[in-house]
């Protein structure tokens, strides 16, 4: 157990600790949420989070500016009993006594879980010492880890009502103040990505890590002669598989920090329906190609697509049906079906159904039912 930032207490008691991470979808609306705070007069070290030493959280949390304890364990590979799972299960549950460590040392005025099983152990922590509990959560099926804690939290913020989870709010799920950044820019951030002013341009992408399926069929697409500009985040892991023959309308890139100013700048986003990831696509208003991670827990990534399809602004595509051919083919169908005919950035931000205020709302929420007096707005 150690503290990934300068030395000196985990956080001020009475403070906030949010709790979670593994994967940028369960964190970024926690630095979002953080962010919001300290705007309103929290100070950064009155703000702390708990997370995965595995997780994305060990870089962008003290990126951020926010101190970080960063505990062992992972998540366990389905329900089968197995050595992998067993040795995963004991390190969860030590992560879990070091989390409840943490928060009879801390105590704080509140514990925000962000869901996943990085969440558990301040959760854990937060039940035993009687320290108001909220939930943010991410997905439209709640995760295991919060629908195991929802009897013990005083609300759960989550996107759209139905998730199964006590005391919910429906707040729309907090995006990264360069979402809204990005939205404002829009088509204006063409000239800087050095993308052609009127020509349609495709962004693809598979969140964090990348994702195989995604890569490889852009990657068989990319010998048709009508492609459209593809702009490509490949993601690191997969990176060392680039081909070397690319032809010039892919711009593949290994990750992009400023990922929404190319998705708000975009025709067309092809990614997986991550709860993050829909909630910037709904506030952008981009069309999108969306394939459900098929081992996603509870289809939960189904579950956000067809939220989005239903909105007329996706089309859902099974994984194990995305190839070159199919990719090609809803390309073609989605940028005619959403060609542009007037202003690109009105025809948008028309689109666009995702709450610009959610960040507020949540932060409201932490606000609320904090023991203790935190700054308003």
């Amino acid at each position: 157990m150690k503290i990934l930032t300068s030395s000196g207490p985990l956080c001020v008691r009475g403070g906030v600790l949010i709790s979670g991470g593994g994967t940028a979808g369960h964190l970024l609306p926690g630095l979002a949420v953080a962010e919001e705070l300290v705007n309103r007069g929290c100070k950064r070290n009155e703000i702390a989070f708990v997370g995965s030493a595995r997780g994305v959280e060990v870089s962008m949390v003290p990126a951020a500016g926010f101190r970080l304890r960063a505990l062992s364990g992972r998540g366990l590979n389905g329900r089968r009993i197995s050595l992998p799972n067993l040795w995963n299960l004991l390190a969860i549950l030590w992560g879990v006594l070091r989390g409840i460590f943490v928060v009879g040392r801390c105590r704080p005025g509140i514990v925000l879980s962000l869901g996943g099983y990085a969440a558990l152990p301040a959760s854990v922590g937060a039940i035993l010492f009687r320290v108001p509990l909220v939930l943010a959560e991410q997905n439209s099926a709640a995760s295991g880890v919060n629908r195991l804690l929802t009897k013990y939290a005083k609300a759960a913020a989550v996107p759209h009502s139905g998730t199964g989870l006590r005391n919910e709010v429906v707040t729309g799920n907090p995006v990264r103040e360069s979402v809204i950044e990005a939205d404002r820019l829009g088509r204006s951030s063409r000239s800087e990505l050095q993308w052609p002013s009127e020509d349609p341009v495709v962004v693809v992408f598979g969140g964090s890590l990348g994702s195989r399926r995604i890569n490889e069929a852009i990657w068989q697409a990319s010998s048709h002669s009508d492609l459209p500009l593809i702009y490509h985040v490949v993601g690191e892991r997969d990176w060392h598989m680039l081909p070397v023959d690319l032809p010039n309308k892919i711009k593949a890139v290994p990750y992009d920090k400023e990922l929404p100013k190319a998705m708000a700048a975009a025709d067309l986003i092809v990614c997986r329906p991550g709860g993050s990831t829909v909630a910037e696509i709904s506030l952008l208003g981009v069309p999108a190609i969306l394939v459900p991670l098929p081992q996603a827990p509870n289809d939960h990534q189904r579950l956000n697509g067809e939220w989005l399809m239903n909105a007329d602004l996706a089309t859902i595509v099974e994984d194990k049906e995305f190839d070159g051919v199919r990719l090609v083919h809803e390309m073609t169908a989605m940028l005619k079906k959403f060609r542009v005919t007037g202003d690109p950035d009105i025809e948008r931000r028309k689109r666009s159904i995702g709450p610009r205020d959610a960040t507020q709302r949540v932060a409201d929420l932490v606000v609320n039912h904090c023991s203790t007096v935190l700054p308003a707005d």
